[in-house]
């Protein structure tokens, strides 16, 4: 606070001018020494009044204090999905750590429960019901698998408890959880990229760099992020140049997919296009080149975790992909994550653990403001919905707000597998 001689700052001193004057002038009374005594209460508290505002809303930082904000993740540790469910899990748990040793939440302490659906949609239901209704959880995360999500976040929706996606990235997560109703919904948030925006720009940029004229989609069946990709696939690749010569399905449980890979190979497209889960991908590209096929691999989310980079190793060398993340940006909410993951990890994170970090540190921030009562749990679940659609946050995404639909807005980022289960940066993609 700046001023000068009759502005607030400077009355303190004038007080105490005062009262050293008259002691040593011997001319000192207790009368005075109460009207300086009730000014200098005055004072203080416009000096209060004055430098305590910050806009925040009137929250102070110790409203919370001794209470515990309970969250509940679904996550895939098992089953198809458990090369991105661990992953999420780990940055999530770092965030609450370093929460609650900062403070926690306006002094609130963050309690994180985690519980494995077993990529199955019924038990991802499940685990859901319980935590809504039993474990009185205030929002929810996950769950990993689109498929799941079909389950899990309608039941949310119905219950009025927010949910934030951290990996689902199919069509219909947001705005319309309950498709086909055209609805909105209200309580679903997503924290992942979309496919809908992710293959589109891969496709794009792929395009712009290298002009392929055909491509083949291998395509699983049996899952909703599968699908929803190769439909994205087929309404893209034509507005790019690009002659899909046939879309080849098959199940994901299948354990051999050589005959697939075969009679996409045979068709001697440039592009193969994969959209599919877990280790899949790394099984396609193995074979692939086993065959002798050179051309250039092209697929969405499902390519973005080191785990599958790792396993396709050389073969997967510069297959492509649209990324919420990448490891190499050095924008400070980014780097300091980096070295925080890889300290209590002891290996990088990947783009699963960035948007895992993410979610809790955007579901604290709306906690922050939100001015919990920690004694209507209904009330509390909407407070915190409402104060989550103002988020804007800085998070190794990079600067994080959401749009009007619950999506995520932010840069796109095209990168490529580098034969060693690494990913090096090939195009920025700024948010429209």
């Amino acid at each position: 606070m700046r001023g000068g001689s009759n502005t607030v700052g400077n009355v303190p001193k004038q007080i105490r001018d005062l009262l050293r004057a008259k002691v040593e002038d011997g001319r000192f009374r207790l009368a005075e020494v109460d009207r300086l005594r009730v000014v200098s209460v005055l004072v203080a508290t416009v000096i209060s009044a004055a430098c305590g505002s910050t806009g925040g809303g009137g929250t102070s930082a110790n409203s919370y204090a001794g209470k515990t904000i309970k969250l509940g993740a679904i996550l895939s540790i098992t089953g198809q999905g458990n090369v991105y469910g661990p992953s999420s899990r780990e940055g999530m748990e770092l965030a609450v750590e370093q929460i609650n040793k900062s403070g926690g939440v306006n002094g609130a302490t963050i309690l994180l429960t985690v519980k494995d659906d077993a990529s199955d949609k019924a038990q991802s239901a499940t685990v859901a019901q319980t935590m809504i209704q039993s474990d009185q959880d205030l929002a929810l995360l996950g769950p990993t698998l689109s498929n799941s999500a079909v389950a899990v976040h309608p039941l949310a929706e119905n219950q009025h408890i927010p949910i934030l996606a951290v990996s689902t990235t199919g069509i219909n997560i947001v705005p319309n959880c309950n498709f086909p109703s055209t609805v909105p919904c209200r309580y679903v948030f997503r924290d992942s990229l979309g496919e809908e925006t992710a293959i589109p720009d891969n496709v794009k940029s792929y395009a712009a760099d290298a002009h392929p004229a055909t491509g083949v989609l291998l395509v699983a069946r049996d899952d909703k992020f599968s699908i929803d990709g190769g439909k994205i696939v087929e309404a893209t690749v034509g507005q790019y140049g690009i002659t899909l010569k046939k879309t080849i399905g098959f199940n994901k449980t299948e354990l051999d997919l050589s005959s697939y890979v075969t009679e996409a190979v045979q068709l001697n497209p440039d592009v193969i296009f994969i959209t599919s889960l877990g280790g899949i991908p790394a099984k396609i590209m193995h074979e692939a080149r086993k065959q002798g096929w050179q051309g250039q691999f092209l697929g969405g989310n499902g390519f973005n975790t080191a785990t599958v980079s790792k396993d396709a190793g050389a073969d997967g060398a510069d297959a492509r992909s649209a990324s919420a993340w990448y490891l190499g940006n050095t924008f400070p909410s980014n780097t300091d994550f980096v070295t925080a993951f890889k300290a209590a990890n002891g290996h990088d994170p990947d783009q699963f653990a960035a948007q895992g970090y993410a979610a809790i540190k955007v579901l604290a921030d709306a906690a922050r403001r939100a001015n919990l009562t920690f004694s209507d749990l209904t009330g509390d679940r909407d407070k915190l919905r409402t104060a989550m659609e103002t988020v804007n946050i800085q998070s190794p995404l990079g600067p994080f707000q959401f749009t009007s639909t619950h999506d995520v807005k932010q840069t796109v980022w095209i990168i490529k597998m580098d034969g060693h289960g690494g990913f090096t940066l090939v195009h920025e993609i700024k948010a429209s």
